[in-house]
């Protein structure tokens, strides 16, 4: 028996979608946090005034759907450049939350792209950062983070530092982020990133453990419609962990139900009831082999970086498809060498990936998130990951 069907809130969940499907506002709106993090080394240049823009889509966009007032949503700026000694202008450069748009563009404008040394840049140092901004306890909770490169550590040839220079790890972080409730969210400037050997693979890792994604961009000007598809998406995610939480809690660790199972419970409940939430979905532009998709599996599973570089093989392949590896794309997508991928951002019906989000945001917002598991801070569960493939 599906544990969803006694549930009295799914009734209304249920009861309250819109005449399309689509789930519809609450009246008990949680505010919204966002953070970017943006890279400022030399090639981000238009990417830094596509966030400018975007700011004020993120704002318009989101009132106009009817999912927030613009006074409900704050919006929060790290940059960062390279540790010493391989850029001597700054780490990271914070700016606190504001739900002033005119602060944060002027923000934004006040950033120039410039400097970076060896490839790897200051990332890990700009997510710790993030982690600690001072969030509203009862908001939605995203980190942005827009780059065209990896963090120091992960392995790559050209890298200046063999481990994180300011001792944390990004792995670790992501976890404390997943207890938090923050959405780690990685826009990928391409083709800049898939030249590196592990970058796709670790960042695609990275964001799966806070339940998030990673998008990749190859039109600057395209930036603001991934933040709001995104933001969009993810509020009316978190309306659905609103309502299922307990509910879900009480399956995975009272019941002992696989998340699987309750995420597969879930997802029918909703279809049984035509649910649909906006939905982002971008086309995939890389090339996935049995290697790859190990290497994201490992790099999930590891309890660091060190540890997990042991594990990672390398793959010759190319990494980004050959339609759209080429090099500038003028606004309308076409290069010499293809088409930008293609996105959309419309109702749909909820799919697993997206009950199984629902599932391990609330099982890790309740939880110790470890490598291998999340140890329940209620009653002392342990609930197991699956472990990774063997090697290929």
């Amino acid at each position: 028996m599906v544990s969803f069907n006694f549930m009295p809130g799914a009734q209304q969940q249920a009861s309250t979608s819109s005449q399309d499907g689509a789930a519809s506002p609450s009246p008990n709106d949680r505010p919204l946090d966002v953070v970017f993090l943006q890279d400022t080394t030399g090639s981000q240049g238009p990417y830094i005034q596509s966030a400018r823009k975007a700011i004020r889509d993120i704002c318009d966009k989101i009132s106009t759907s009817g999912e927030l007032s613009k006074d409900l949503i704050r919006f929060g700026l790290i940059a960062f450049r390279d540790h010493p000694p391989q850029d001597m202008t700054y780490v990271t450069k914070e700016f606190g939350f504001t739900s002033d748009i005119d602060v944060i563009q002027k923000n934004l404008a006040s950033l120039v792209a410039s400097g970076g040394g060896d490839g790897p840049e200051a990332q890990t140092a700009a997510l710790a950062a993030a982690l600690n901004m001072d969030w509203a306890e009862n908001a939605v909770k995203m980190v942005i983070l827009i780059t065209d490169a990896p963090p120091h550590g992960i392995g790559e040839s050209r890298d200046g530092f063999t481990e994180s220079p300011d001792q944390n790890d990004p792995l670790e972080l992501a976890r404390q982020m997943a207890e938090k409730g923050i959405t780690l969210f990685v826009i990928a400037c391409e083709p800049g990133l898939s030249k590196y050997v592990n970058a796709v693979d670790f960042y695609t890792a990275l964001t799966q453990i806070t339940s998030g994604k990673m998008f990749p961009l190859l039109m600057a000007d395209k930036l603001g419609d991934y933040i709001v598809g995104t933001a969009i998406e993810t509020i009316e995610t978190e309306k659905l962990i609103g309502e299922f939480e307990q509910v879900i809690l009480d399956d995975v660790y009272t019941n002992a139900k696989p998340i699987a199972d309750v995420a597969q419970n879930l997802q029918a409940f909703m279809k049984e009831r035509g649910v649909k939430i906006n939905t982002l979905e971008v086309e995939n532009v890389y090339n996935e082999t049995a290697t790859t998709r190990q290497n994201v599996a490992y790099w999930g599973a590891a309890e660091n970086l060190s540890k997990a570089r042991k594990n990672i093989v390398p793959s010759n392949a190319p990494r980004m498809q050959a339609a759209y590896s080429g090099g500038n794309r003028n606004k309308a997508g076409h290069g010499a060498f293809g088409a930008a991928p293609s996105f959309s951002l419309q109702p749909q019906p909820i799919g697993l990936a997206q009950a199984n989000r629902v599932v391990m945001q609330s099982v890790a917002r309740s939880s110790k998130v470890t490598a291998t598991g999340m140890l329940s801070k209620v009653n002392g569960e342990f609930i197991p990951f699956s472990p990774p493939p063997p090697p290929v």
